[in-house]
């Protein structure tokens, strides 16, 4: 009997110790996630804007293009869905039988993805002026307010119930930008350079295109898989489709926008190791948003989007001259208050004709809570 109650606490214990291991690795990975996620949004911010506004040596010709940029960053991201397609369909094979049954196969479903193609190619060009105009700082607050357009359109779009403290952390979200959105002062002190309102109206509208295109893609992930090889590669799916739109979308964008200079200076003209790191940060940046999805949840990305305002903030000061006046610590204040606030309220539920409202992620809709744990609510929301 002893020998029985030994063995008993011996298993127990050592159950106890591979969970307690798993906890840590699992803990491990997620701050690596956050580590990471929060380096590549304050990296790419500060980039972009350097970037955008470092002076040309005489006789260097115009600054390189946005157009061009957001086109190589697509052309960057589709053959690394499609490779990543290929090993989740088990190889070439896989590959080619999904392409053909869902891509050629569903022309309707294929088309559909068009529209958030389209918006997230004029939202990667939106990016591009506001951060020419506007400090990062700014920037980072004000493209906050894709969390209150997301809510907004789930809430009409979706049905989707909010609880009373993400209703209070959306009212927190637009008063913190309402305050960061005086800019008569930078506006004063920076003749010559881009209308910050310019600026603030470019970084507002392509939250509205990320948010409204987050939840038109989020409900297309939600429509259940027909087959195996759906199921195993379905975002990188509609990553594929999203790019065969938006590859030669963007691409006509920059003809249509930049011709001129691109008959007299080519596509790649001005791009230097800066602006390439721009290119690969853009078209990667997806990844660690699906790397959060997967090995973190939804609350990490917010700290992380929080904690990257906070970083931008800082290093903008002695690398821009960026002043902290009190009214931007206020509404940047209020706006990670929102951000955590908004993260930690309890899971949104659906609202269904006939049925009260439940649980997004509820056991019973393994489906939908499989698809949504693959929506980036980023830049590129959804996207690689």
């Amino acid at each position: 009997m002893e020998d029985l109650d030994f063995a008993v606490e011996k298993k127990s214990r050592s159950i106890s110790v591979r969970l307690y291991l798993l906890f840590s690795e699992c803990w491990r990975i997620r701050n690596v996630v956050l580590a990471l996620l929060v380096l590549q949004t304050t990296t790419i911010v500060l980039l972009m804007h350097h970037s955008r506004n470092i002076p040309r040596a005489p006789g260097a010709g115009p600054k390189y293009l946005a157009s061009a940029a957001v086109f190589m960053a697509e052309a960057m991201k589709l053959p690394f869905v499609l490779a990543m397609a290929a090993r989740a369909c088990g190889g070439m094979k896989g590959l080619r039988e999904l392409l053909q049954a869902e891509v050629l196969g569903q022309k309707m479903e294929t088309l559909k993805c068009s529209v958030p193609a389209l918006a997230y190619t004029i939202q990667g060009n939106l990016l591009f002026v506001a951060l020419g105009a506007l400090d990062p700082p700014t920037y980072q607050v004000a493209y906050q307010t894709k969390t209150l357009f997301t809510a907004l359109f789930s809430r009409y779009l979706l049905d989707r119930h909010l609880e009373v403290s993400q209703w209070l952390a959306l009212v927190l979200l637009f008063a913190g930008t309402v305050l960061v959105s005086d800019l008569s002062e930078r506006a004063a002190t920076n003749p010559g350079a881009a209308s910050p309102l310019v600026g603030l109206a470019a970084v507002i509208f392509a939250a509205i295109l990320s948010s409204l295109s987050s939840v038109y893609f989020e409900k297309m992930l939600k429509k259940p898989a027909r087959t195996s090889l759906v199921e195993a590669a379905g975002l990188w799916l509609r990553n594929i489709q999203l790019g065969a739109f938006a590859l030669p979308l963007s691409g006509l964008g920059m003809i249509f926008n930049d011709g001129a200079q691109l008959s007299a200076y080519g596509v790649l003209h001005g791009f230097d190791g800066l602006v390439w790191t721009v290119v690969l940060l853009n078209g990667c940046g997806g990844l660690l948003v699906a790397a959060t999805m997967k090995y973190a949840d939804n609350i990490v990305k917010c700290f992380a989007a929080a904690l990257a305002i906070i970083c931008s903030t800082m290093l903008s000061v002695p690398l821009f001259a960026f002043e902290l006046r009190p009214i931007f610590l206020v509404g940047s204040g209020l706006t990670i208050v929102a951000t955590v606030l908004y993260s930690r309220a309890p899971q949104c539920t659906l609202q269904q004709p006939g049925r009260q409202g439940r649980p997004l992620l509820a056991e019973d809709d393994d489906d939908e809570a499989s698809a949504l744990q693959q929506v980036d609510r980023s830049p590129g929301i959804g996207r690689v």
